[in-house]
C-alpha cells in the first residue's frame, strides 16, 4: 500500500479531457481471446483503433476491448488492480511503477518525439507578444506543465540544463492541459509545455510562438510512450504477449505510413495537427538518459532495473540512420548529421523530407529505392527506406540535384 500511495502522488496526472474516440473492438470473432487495453485519449493511442479495425488483431486471433482512461496515474492503478491487461502509457510512468515495487515490463513501443521545434508534437510556447525568445529568458519565468514530478518535469529540466538553463530558475505550475491556453493568454504563466491538439491550437488561434521543443533537443526521436503490463500477466500468457506485440507492431507500422487514416479517426476540428512518429522498436540509450534524467529530478529514487522492464524482445535502435531534406523551386538539400549527405552506411534510415512548393517534388532513387513527395503537395513526408551499397540520387522537378554513395 505505501508503494501505491507513493506511486499515486509521483504519477504524472496527464490527461487530455477531450473525448476524440470511443473505445471498442472492432473483430468478435467467437474463437479469439479478449485482451483489455487500457489507453488515453489522445492521438497517440490511434494506430490501436486503426489496427482493430484493419483486422491485425484479429488476425492474431485477439479481441481488443478498449478502455479510456484520463491519466497514466489511472492506468498503472488499474493494472496494479487487475482492471485491465495491457496499458499505453508513458516511459516515465513506468519507471515510476517499476522503482516503486509495481512490476511493470514494456510488452511494445508506440512513439517518439520528433527532431526540431517544426515537426515535434510536444513543445514550450509563448504569447506572440511575449519578450521570451529564447530558452535562456525562461529564467525567472513561469512555466504550466500538467503535472509535476512528471514527464513534463523531467523533459522540460533536462532541456533547459543541456541548453544552459538553470532548471530551477524556471517556476513550474501543474494545469490541466486543455486550461493551458487560457491560462497563457491572461497571463497566469509566461509559458505552456503542451501536446496536440492543443499545441496547434495555439499556434493557429492564439498567435502563441514555440520557444522550446524539450524532446529533440535531447535526442532525435526521443522516447515518449509505449504499451506495458505487469511482468506476471507477460509470464502468464507469453504467447499471448507475443501476438499482442505483432499486431500492435504491425499498427503502429500502418498508421506511419497512412497518416491521413489516423487524421481520419479524429473530430473533422482536430485533425489538422501534429501527428506522433510512431515506431517498433525502442532505444535503450535514450531510455536510460532519461532514467538518469529523472533520477536526477527526483521523480524517481532509483534507476528502474532495464532488464525487466526493456526487455530484449523488443528491438532496440529506432533507426540506423536519420536523413533530413527539403526542396523548393530554387534548392534541394539532404543532410545526414548536419552535413550534406556524401557517403553513408548500408542500412535502414529515416528520411524526412520538407516539401515548400506546390511547383516541384523531392525525388530519391538508387537500389531499392524509388520515392517522391509529388509536385503539387507541400509539408512533412517521412519515409523508411534501406539503403543497400550503391549510389542514390536526388533532385527536384526544377532541375535541382545532389547525389550520395552507400559503401
Amino acid at each position: 500500500m505505501a508503494s501505491m500511495r507513493t506511486l499515486a502522488a509521483a504519477l504524472s496526472a496527464a490527461a487530455i479531457v477531450l473525448a476524440l474516440f470511443a473505445g471498442a473492438a472492432a473483430s468478435r470473432t467467437k474463437d479469439n481471446v479478449t485482451v483489455t487495453v487500457d489507453t488515453l485519449p489522445i492521438a497517440n493511442g490511434l494506430p490501436l483503433d486503426l489496427g482493430i479495425s484493419k483486422g491485425f488483431f484479429d488476425k492474431q486471433g485477439i479481441t481488443i476491448k478498449k478502455v479510456t482512461f484520463q491519466s497514466g496515474n489511472d492506468i498503472v492503478l488499474a493494472l496494479s488492480n487487475n482492471n485491465g491487461d495491457v496499458g499505453y502509457l508513458g516511459y516515465v510512468p513506468m519507471m515510476i511503477a517499476r522503482t516503486s515495487g509495481i512490476p511493470f515490463t514494456l510488452v511494445a513501443a508506440s512513439e517518439v518525439e520528433g527532431t526540431s521545434v517544426d515537426d515535434n508534437w510536444q513543445n514550450i510556447l509563448v504569447k506572440g507578444s511575449s519578450s521570451i525568445r529564447a530558452p535562456a529568458d525562461l529564467a525567472g519565468k513561469t512555466l504550466a506543465l500538467n503535472a509535476l514530478k512528471g514527464v513534463g518535469e523531467v523533459v522540460v529540466k533536462a532541456a533547459l540544463k543541456k541548453v544552459g538553463v538553470d532548471p530551477n530558475s524556471v517556476k513550474l505550475l501543474a494545469l490541466p492541459f486543455p486550461s493551458m491556453r487560457s491560462a497563457l493568454s491572461n497571463g497566469q504563466v509566461d509559458a505552456i509545455w503542451t501536446p496536440e491538439p492543443f499545441l496547434s491550437q495555439a499556434l493557429s488561434q492564439d498567435g502563441a510562438r514555440i520557444v522550446m521543443a524539450p524532446g529533440p533537443v535531447l535526442g532525435n526521436f526521443f522516447p515518449n510512450g509505449g504499451y506495458g503490463a505487469l511482468q506476471s500477466w507477460v509470464q502468464k500468457n507469453p504467447a499471448l504477449a507475443a501476438k499482442f506485440r505483432t499486431a500492435i507492431n504491425e499498427s503502429l507500422t500502418y498508421a506511419q505510413q497512412h497518416p491521413d487514416e489516423i487524421r481520419a479517426l479524429l473530430p473533422a476540428a482536430t485533425r489538422n495537427v501534429r501527428l506522433p512518429i510512431w515506431t517498433t522498436t525502442i532505444d535503450r540509450a535514450q531510455l536510460l538518459t532519461l532514467a538518469k534524467d529523472a533520477k536526477e529530478f527526483g521523480v524517481i529514487t532509483s534507476l528502474p532495473n532495464f532488464t525487466q522492464l526493456f526487455p530484449s524482445a523488443i528491438r532496440s535502435g529506432t533507426a540506423e540512420g536519420l536523413l533530413e531534406g527539403s526542396v523548393d523551386a530554387r534548392t534541394i538539400t539532404l543532410r545526414s548529421a548536419g552535413a550534406t549527405a556524401k557517403r553513408l552506411d548500408p542500412g535502414k534510415y529515416l528520411v524526412i523530407i520538407k516539401d515548400k512548393s506546390k511547383k516541384v517534388s523531392f525525388t530519391l532513387k538508387g537500389p531499392g529505392v524509388d520515392k517522391s513527395t509529388g509536385v503539387a503537395q507541400t509539408g512533412t513526408v517521412r519515409w523508411t527506406v534501406t539503403l543497400a551499397p550503391g549510389r542514390y540520387t536526388y533532385s527536384s522537378s526544377a532541375g535541382k540535384r545532389g547525389s550520395f554513395k552507400v559503401s
